[in-house]
């Protein structure tokens, strides 16, 4: 098992998503900030992780690296001095420094660079180049080298790769490995990469800590060298490090509990005796460890290593472990006499040069995030003075820089990704360099410049060709110094010159990458750029637009950046003087030449190129004057135009609309004749574009290309007349033309519209009609404006009216939408669209045609199946063609298409009149023998006739809706707008497209505005009407009053009609509930319109909106009516709408008529309170919404007047209020932090709330609000919140830092006299436990055996009942009065309980209701009297109704964990017990699987782990998938994260402690693996068994059947059996009962002979050494020395150790016995008798029977004869005698028969443990070991939270993935295909994300 800490270490590399590793990695910092003494610990977890070949765990690890340094104190040896900090200027230096590399006082150190004396050429020429991969050339040798000398060895190595020796490097390295002394290999070897271990649960749920720990990367790869004992040879550091090894060693032999495996059993002389006294002794290391099958060792064995302490069962030792020293943590750095982090840079500085770009770009991040917060201490001493110590640092910072700009110079690694190179290594080291250059001196960072400068420049280099990747790492290393030191821009001209030197040579460069990374560079400082060297300005610009001239490829990376350059210097007043001068020299350079260059980017591949075009040509829009606009004119405007068609992208839409309306105010601006020539050339063609109908689904409309115009101004053809014909037939054609025509020099790649290719093709399958729908509407708005600026244009409006004739639907449509948006950009708009008035109305009030051209698809399909139907008469039904009707060849909408054309009316004759003449006709046998066909032919056509008919329906609806909304903006309302109205409200109602749903609400808006306006209302107050009815439709939102009026004791919100799942159509009732949520979209949008259009107005305007709110609220819930609505369904109604409608008003409210809505708000509050469940589900969601809206006024309410009810006796009062809570929260969300510390309480007590609803929603509720606990602290107050609310806060703090730490849990003092001193961890959980029963919570005590559980238990229950009486004696209160408490136990226990309370607490009276029927009959009336009632589950089972109407105090369930399955008529039993208090005891609360959990938990707080649905999905399915060896790794990391998560979410309500915690005069317990090999009469038997039923067995495996399991069972049966005994097996019934008894009979022997059951003849041998059994006379002794416990299984295997083995073989031996024969009654007696009488040497018992509960400590032997499949049967067992009052070593054998069943058993038991021991281990003991700021993912409910539930195809896999890419066939479960092992590919964003400037220049301002 795995501490927290591992696993948040390995969430590093498995978490599901960058959101959990990121989350990991903050928190391992706060691991630092809170324990900073773990520094050295955290870094070594987290750095193997930098070399992970995953992109995101890097970074991840990166992440967690930089937390933990920012949380680690900064290192100041001379802190004392009276200077503040380091270098915090260039002036505070010593005269020393005066020169940075004139250190005469400290020489250089080995390998010890310096800027001023770096020798590029030597790098350039001899250094090694760094790829992205490689294999060395040479095996290293490192596999074995101790940790330091393998740093020494790469340390040297480095050195050499830089090629600054000279010579070959490799020769260099051969050279090192001799001098020290190191054989070279043979072979070569790749580089051995310390890899993470994956999440194996094939036998453990988390795997041994060895395996689950991160990597060393110190660890060696082979073997490591064996160490001589006397320390001849090591180091000092390693002699420390052996001497802390030692002193563990010493540690580990005081070990209070051993865990060892006698492998082999050996005769009795030789067996090691168990000592008399009660120390550990020394196991001979000579014993063999027992190796199981599949190679892991025995989980008791020895051999598991480094076993996590804090998740064992056993731990090892008590006491604070001694730490291993990291290896990062030199002896200095461990004595504070140097920079703490020498160590980890300097491995990570060799890392720099290693051959794998992984490994290089881990190391040059977590150098980033040290140097980032500690460079200032790097290098320094304590003992030497602040000038010595700056020179040290500067030099080691200088040292770095060398070595960084080496790694830029060699890295040759380029990641081609998406449309651009990204150089991760270059990039993560100029991030480094940064960091690094934020601590420099000047003087340094001007060394660094220079380096930087000559690799741009790469003069003076004697390379013999220019190498880019060394420009462009220059370029990168510029650009961050830049952008960190721009300081020194100022201050010193020399670089300002340089930087823009190099600069303009990047950009003028012939790479594209360096261009990118040379514009990145200047656009950060070009303020300073062009307020420093005005003069440089000419040259720049020129050289910025000739590299836009150039740039040849959609795909160029440069391009975006270069954009973002050009307007960001063109934003400046200089640049634009700058460039009208260079215009007045060269024509070439103005305006009107340059930003043509521009245009072809406008359609670029990249969105982002897209934008960054739009976004230059709105600054030069914005910043120009007439002199700078020559270039806008017709030819602009027109691919802006065609920006708005073809866009796909929301955003760049936009923007493109911005853009295209600062280009007509500049057109405006300019003379009149040249706009109307600019306007009149393209407005008709802007038209005809806009109009272009869209097609349908595999049948395009694709828009002519001969509209298109390019870049250059040209056309991209001629018309195509057939356009229309050929459209779905020629989609492609253009595309194609267009590629070819790119080919041209003298343009830029027209193929750039091949990303519009789908868009102009018109491909409704690819694009989607909503984004077609979507720029016609954005071509329309640029229309409209258009007109409405330039009155002239008016001449072109022709085309709208031809639009609105057009055959086709969307063209119609559209114009209408044209005339709208030009109506609403004029102020009166009648008199200049006063022409279309009567079209418009024309569309409204006459019939729409049959068809239309765009839905022709549709009617030639219904045609063909109408054919389709009539071929069947003829072909089935034998009907001659003469008698079938025909079929008109032509459609409706066809062009010729006359009015005998074939129609929906034609079609629906057919199969309606048609049909059944012809089917009359039919002789009945044709009748019967086609009547299958024709029906389902009829069908098909029925069903192709109402889809055409449905899509008509839709275009009209658009149609008249648009034709609608353009009168209503013109102003032209008829007198009888009733066709108006229809049309728009239609249009809200139904329509799907939410953009002209919403076009519809304004409209109606706007209707009821004119009405609102003018004298007569109109039908105003009716359309209002109505759109409050609509909006009340979906009755998700606004229940039917009807349908609810039986409902009053529930919550409405958990039963709610829409989520019936058994609907007699459920496929109707999803259409209609689709539909409802459509219609109530719309109306809620035109709500919204109103509020906003009318403002403070809008009761006046819409009376009608106010009565229908206030009046049924006010009948309903005014002070003198009744509250009883039941038998008016309709007033009842008006109530539910009217708090929907209130709802949904108040968000969007102006605020003057909010003290209108607080008027309502108690009428709301009082409807919480209602007998009816519908009202209090309306009231709670309209009070969470005005809650949200009146943050101030409403949760003041909320607290003062509505929460107290939620502890009210009337069930209504508290539903109401813990459902207004429940639906706050969703309203809310994150804005209810400030609020969260009121309500989390009273949620609290309704979680053990009476009723079942109130618990349920309770649970869920607190499950949602205790993730916001740790952020709510750090909210300011709300302002305006009563003082009185803010004191009481506090309070309410209090208690939520005790729920989440039980050690901060104040103190209880026992009021009752307990006759017994309690344990500090004894008062520790009677504290919990009071606090449990102070706030009405419920919890699992799951303290180890034998700490004392039924004490403390003790204690709260005789606790609570006094002080139950006391109040009860001062008020007379019903709700103190006297209530018995009941504790359920198995019947061994139940005199157990008698006894304990007798001698702890026996001023409370107790009875045990056991016994027969009658007996119990007798004790029922004492039932009430009694103080304590003590039962068995059996009783409670059968007697369920006796105990039901008793109302209990406490409820406490002894070993609760028997209520495990949920469907056990015991445990449904229990869960109807009611009580104040519910408490379980169990020390396993998990036995066999995590489902266990939820049942106890569904006793305690039903509804806290959601339903058991629910649970089995998110926790159970993937921690068993995760169990076996072939599971995928997918299914063991959702396993993992799933017994994690689980384990967060009980934590607070489970307290468990251990003993070797709490117990330091326990003594140890030590478990034993006994051996023995099978008798020759077994193997045989053993032999037949397996030839005889394998085959049978195989069959039955893969078999559900109840027969074929209850098969398997018995098998599994025999085999147990028979390890036991022969006798067992061999009954007279057994087939070879005969001949084995004539056998034996042979031998003189028989079944009974113990020779032939080797386990007997092992007990025998295992008790004589233990002094049990031997003669008393040799010894003196008449009592043994040792006592024993004996466990078996099963009553016969007990028979027969009594008799064969005790009786026959050791007849000295005393003994009892106690099984399920003995009385539960004298079960105790039993106890008492062995524990008070030492001359009983044994006690034998059954499991079952004896292994709970029962306080044994007078045995100090545990002998487990059988083995349970249940791992925590036998650890409850053998704990029997290892408890409180324990005074000697307990010895635990396990016998075990070799290769058997046995050790399968053993094996299975280990997995079990582990998950139990993961999800309910010490950390139960409190919150304390997580850290309470980071629970945000405590409480996550599946039911709620859909998100974070895995549903079965995440564990399962997704469907790709399942099929195996190279044979295409399905694979196996478990089973991986060749590529599955290939690492994923990262997301592209994961590069802008890590290498954003703005984002890393934030880090450093840290």
């Amino acid at each position: 098992m795995t501490s927290r800490l591992d696993r948040l270490v390995t969430l590093l590399e498995t978490g599901s998503t960058q959101l959990i590793r990121n989350t990991a990695a903050q928190q391992l910092g706060d691991v630092q900030k809170q324990h900073p003494d773990e520094l050295f610990n955290l870094l070594t977890r987290v750095l193997p992780f930098l070399k992970s070949k995953s992109w995101d765990t890097r970074t991840a690890a990166a992440k967690a690296i930089g937390g933990i340094v920012e949380n680690a104190s900064r290192f100041d040896p001379n802190g004392d001095d009276g200077v503040n900090g380091f270098k915090a200027d260039d002036s505070i230096k010593s005269e020393a420094m005066n020169d940075p590399f004139n250190l005469p006082s400290l020489p250089l150190g080995d390998h010890q660079l310096q800027l001023k004396t770096l020798d590029l050429t030597a790098i350039l020429t001899n250094g090694k180049k760094l790829l992205g991969s490689g294999v060395k050339e040479q095996d290293y040798a490192v596999a074995s080298m101790d940790p330091a000398t393998r740093l020494d060895f790469q340390r040297r190595a480095s050195y050499a790769t830089l090629g600054l020796s000279g010579g070959d490097v490799d020769d260099q390295i051969s050279k090192i490995l001799s001098e020290m002394n190191i054989p070279k290999s043979d072979t070569y070897a790749t580089r051995v990469i310390p890899t993470m271990p994956k999440v194996d649960t094939s036998e453990s749920m988390i795997s041994d800590d060895q395996a689950m720990r991160s990597p060393s990367p110190f660890t060696p790869g082979g073997d490591p060298a064996q160490t001589s004992v006397d320390g001849s040879g090591l180091s000092k550091r390693q002699l420390n490090q052996l001497k802390r090894k030692k002193k563990l060693d010493a540690r580990s032999q005081a070990s209070k509990v051993r865990v060892v495996d006698l492998a082999t059993r050996r005769p009795s002389n030789n067996t090691p005796i168990t000592p008399a006294t009660s120390e550990p002794f020394a196991i001979k290391s000579s014993i063999k460890q027992e190796i199981d099958a599949d190679g892991d060792t025995d989980m008791y064995s020895l051999t598991r290593a480094n076993v996590d302490e804090d998740a064992k069962i056993v731990s090892d030792f008590k006491g604070s472990i001694v730490p291993e020293k990291s290896v990062l943590q030199t002896e200095a750095e461990e004595e504070g006499l140097e920079w703490p982090f020498e160590r980890l840079c300097e491995v990570l500085t060799v890392d720099l040069f290693d051959h794998h770009w992984e490994i290089r770009h881990g190391a040059a991040m977590g150098l980033r995030e040290v140097i980032r917060v500690h460079g200032g201490g790097a290098g320094r001493e304590r003992g030497r003075s602040r000038s010595v110590n700056d020179q040290i640092n500067n030099r080691w910072l200088d040292d770095l820089a060398c070595r960084l700009c080496a790694v830029l110079m060699l890295d040759r690694f380029g990641d081609y990704i998406s449309d651009n190179v990204v150089a991760p290594i270059r990039e993560t080291i100029g991030q480094t360099l940064g960091a690094l250059m934020a601590h420099l001196e000047a003087a340094t960072v001007t060394s660094v410049y220079q380096i930087l400068y000559r690799m741009v420049m790469q003069k003076g280099l004697q390379l013999t060709t220019r190498i880019w990747e060394v420009c462009h790492g220059g370029m990168i290393g510029l650009r961050y110094l830049v952008a960190v030191r721009s300081d020194l821009l100022v201050k010193n001209n020399g670089l300002m010159d340089g930087v823009v030197e190099a600069v303009m040579k990047g950009l003028a460069d012939f790479d594209d990458d360096v261009r990118a990374v040379s514009a990145a560079t200047l656009t950060p400082i070009a303020k300073e750029f062009v307020s420093l060297r005005p003069a440089a300005l000419d040259d720049l610009m020129n050289i910025v637009w000739d590299c836009l001239s150039d740039i040849r490829d959609d795909l160029s990376a440069s391009t975006g950046f270069v954009m973002d350059l050009l307007a960001k210097l063109c934003s400046f007043p200089e640049v634009l003087v700058a460039m009208q001068g260079n215009a007045a020299k060269d024509e070439e350079h103005s305006f009107t030449s340059l930003v043509p260059r521009l245009y072809p980017f406008l359609r670029h591949t990249i969105t982002s190129v897209r934008s960054a075009v739009l976004r230059a040509l709105q600054t030069f829009l914005r910043i120009g004057s007439q002199d700078t606009r020559g270039w806008v004119n017709g030819r602009i405007l027109r691919l802006v135009y065609q920006n708005l068609l073809v866009e796909r992208n929301e955003t760049t839409l936009n923007l493109s609309l911005e853009v295209w309306n600062a280009l007509l105010d500049a057109l405006i601006e300019k003379h009149d004749s040249e706009a109307t020539s600019d306007f009149l050339e393209h407005m008709h063609d802007f038209l005809i574009l806009a109009l272009h109908p869209i097609g349908t689904s595999r049948n395009p409309l694709p828009i002519e290309l001969c509209y298109f115009m390019k870049p250059s101004g040209q056309l991209y053809g001629p018309p195509n007349p057939e356009m229309i014909k050929a459209a779905s037939q020629q989609a492609t054609e253009p595309a194609a033309k267009r590629r070819k025509r790119s080919e041209k020099k003298e343009e830029p790649p027209s193929s750039a519209h091949n990303v519009d290719g789908h868009m102009i093709s018109g491909d409704v399958d690819l694009v989607g009609v909503d984004t077609l729908i979507r720029s016609r509407m954005y071509a329309g708005k640029a229309i409209a404006r258009a007109l409405a600026l330039y009155p002239p244009l008016e001449t072109s409006l022709n085309g709208l009216s031809d639009g609105l004739q057009s055959p086709f639907s969307t063209t119609q449509m559209i114009a209408g939408l044209v005339i709208e948006e030009y109506a609403r950009q004029l102020s009166s708009p009648f008199g200049r669209i006063g022409r279309f008035n009567a079209e418009l109305s024309s569309v409204l009030d006459t019939e729409r045609p049959g068809s239309y051209s765009d839905l022709l698809p549709y009617l030639r399909i219904v045609r063909a199946q109408c054919q389709a139907l009539q071929n069947a008469f003829r072909d089935h039904g034998h009907v001659s063609q003469a008698k079938l009707p025909s079929l008109a060849i032509v459609v409706q909408g066809e062009i010729g298409a006359g009015p005998t054309a074939f129609s929906i009316p034609n079609a629906e004759a057919c199969v309606g009149i048609d049909f059944d003449r012809l089917k009359k006709a039919l002789t009945p046998a044709h009748r019967i023998t086609s009547f299958q066909v024709l029906t389902d032919a009829r069908t098909a056509t029925v069903e192709a006739i109402n889809e055409a008919k449905k899509v008509k329906t839709e275009r009209d609806i658009r149609i008249r809706a648009a034709a609608a909304s353009a009168l209503i903006a013109v102003g032209e309302i008829p007198k009888k707008p009733s066709g108006l109205i229809k049309g728009v409200m239609d249009s809200i109602k139904l329509e799907e497209n939410v953009e002209l749903q919403k076009r519809s609400a304004f409209s109606i808006a706007s209707l009821l505005d004119h009405y609102a306006s003018t004298q007569k209302r109109g039908p105003a107050d009716k359309i209002t009407a109505n759109l409050m009815s609509f909006y009340c439709i979906d009755t998700s939102e606004t229940p039917e009053f009807r349908n609810n009026t039986t409902k009053s004791d529930v919550i409405l919100s958990l039963h709610k009609e829409e989520d019936r799942k058994d609907y007699a159509n459920t496929s109707d009732y999803e259409k209609e509930a689709r539909s409802a949520r459509i219609t109530r979209r719309g109306t809620k949008e035109a709500l919204d319109q109103l509020c906003q259009l009318f403002g403070t107005q809008i009761f006046q305007k819409a009376p009608v909106l106010k009565s229908k709110i206030e009046t049924p609220l006010r009948q309903a819930f005014g002070d003198d009516s009744p509250m009883n609505l039941e038998d008016n369904t309709e007033s009842g109604q008006e109530v539910v709408d009217g708090l929907s409608i209130l709802r949904a008003l108040v968000p969007n409210m102006h605020s003057t008529l909010h003290p209108f809505v607080i008027e309502l708000m108690p009428l709301v509050a009082k409807a919480l309170r209602s007998q009816l469940s519908v009202f209090r589900y309306a009231a709670a969601k309209c009070f969470a919404t005005i809650c949200s809206v009146l943050r101030i006024e409403g949760m003041t309410m909320l607290v003062e007047h509505v929460l107290p009810f939620s502890g009210s006796d009337d069930l209504h009062c508290r539903q109401g209020a813990i459902e207004l809570v429940y639906h706050l929260i969703h309203v809310m969300e994150d804005s209810i932090l400030p609020y969260v510390i009121f309500l989390i309480v009273p949620v609290l007590g309704r979680m053990s709330d009476s009723d079942n609803d109130v618990r349920l929603i309770a649970t869920t509720t607190f499950a949602t609000l205790v993730k916001l606990v740790p952020l709510e602290a750090g909210i300011p107050d709300p302002p305006g919140f009563p003082e009185a609310l803010l004191k009481g806060r506090d309070r309410e703090r209090k208690f939520i830092s005790q729920m989440l730490d039980f050690k901060k849990v104040e103190p209880f003092e026992l009021p009752v006299a307990i006759k017994a001193e309690l344990r500090s961890y004894q008062q520790e959980g009677v504290n919990w436990l009071a606090f449990l029963n102070r706030y009405h919570l419920h919890g699992i005590l799951c303290d180890d055996m034998g700490l004392g559980k039924t004490l403390q238990t003790l204690c709260i229950v005789a606790s609570d009942h006094h002080t139950r009486a006391e109040e009860y004696a001062k008020t007379k209160s019903s709700e103190n009065r006297r209530l018995p408490s009941l504790i359920v136990c198995p019947p061994t226990l139940s005199g157990h309980w008698q006894q304990e309370i007798q001698q702890f607490a026996p001023f409370l009276s107790c009875m045990a209701y056991v016994g027969p029927t009658a007996d119990r009959a007798r004790l029922r009336d004492l039932l009430g009297e009694t103080d304590v009632v003590i039962t068995s589950y059996d009783i409670c089972r059968n007697d369920i109704d006796v105990f039901m109407p008793f109302n209990w105090n406490y409820c406490v369930l002894d070993e609760g964990h028997l209520i495990k399955n949920p469907k056990a008529k015991t445990s449904m039993a229990v869960k109807r017990l009611v009580s104040n208090h519910r408490l379980i005891l169990s020390g396993t609360p998990i036995q066999n699987n995590v489902l266990e959990l939820w049942s106890l938990f569904d006793f305690l707080m039903p509804g806290f782990l959601g339903t058991e649905k629910v649970f089995l999905d998110r926790f159970a399915k993937p921690i068993a998938a995760s169990r076996f060896s072939k599971s995928s790794s997918r299914e063991q990391e959702a396993g993992a994260l799933a017994i994690e998560a689980l384990h967060k979410q009980v934590l607070p309500f489970l307290l468990r402690r251990l003993k070797e915690e709490v117990l330091d005069d326990l003594p140890p317990k030590i478990i034993q693996n006994y051996y023995c090999d099978l008798s020759e009469l077994q193997k045989k038997l053993f032999e037949d068994f397996s030839k005889k039923e394998r085959k049978t067995l195989n069959d039955k495996a893969g078999s559900d059947s109840k027969e074929a399991k209850q098969h398997i069972f018995q098998a599994l049966q025999y085999m147990r059996k028979l390890c036991n005994s022969p006798s067992l097996v061999v009954k007279e019934d057994h087939k070879q009962y005969a001949a084995i008894q004539s056998q034996l009979a042979r031998q003189n022997s028989s079944l009974k002979d113990v020779a032939h059951a080797p386990k007997l003849t092992a007990l025998r041998d295992l008790l004589v050494d233990c002094g049990i059994g031997t003669d008393p006379a040799e010894n003196n002794n008449f009592v043994s020395p040792h006592r024993a416990l004996i466990f078996c299984q099963m009553k016969e295997m007990l028979d027969i150790v009594a008799n064969d083995v005790l009786r026959a073989l050791l007849p000295s031996v005393q003994y009892l016995r106690l099984d399920g024969s003995v009385e539960a009654n004298k079960r105790q007696n039993i106890v008492n008798q062995f524990n008070t009488d030492p001359s009983y040497d044994c006690l034998l018992l059954t499991t079952s029977v004896g292994g709970l509960g029962l306080n044994l400590t007078g045995a100090d032997t545990v002998i487990f004869v059988e083995h349970d499949w249940n791992p925590q049967k036998d650890l409850q067992a053998m704990d029997r005698a290892h408890r409180i009052g324990q005074k000697k070593v307990v010895n635990v054998y396990r016998l075990v028969t070799r290769g058997t069943l046995e050790e399968k058993i053993l094996n299975l038991q280990r997995f079990k443990i582990d998950v139990a021991s993961t999800v309910v281990n010490q950390q139960n003991a409190g919150l304390a070991t997580m850290e309470t700021d980071q629970i945000l993912d405590l409480f996550n409910l599946g039911e709620t939270a859909p998100a974070t539930t895995i549903d079965n195809k995440d564990i399962d896999g997704r469907e790709e993935d399942m099929v195996d890419v190279t044979t295409g066939e399905v694979k196996e479960k478990g089973k991986k295909g060749w590529l599955d092992d290939l690492g994923e590919l990262w997301d592209e964003r994961a590069y802008e994300e890590e290498f954003d400037l703005g984002g890393f220049l934030k880090t450093m301002k840290m």
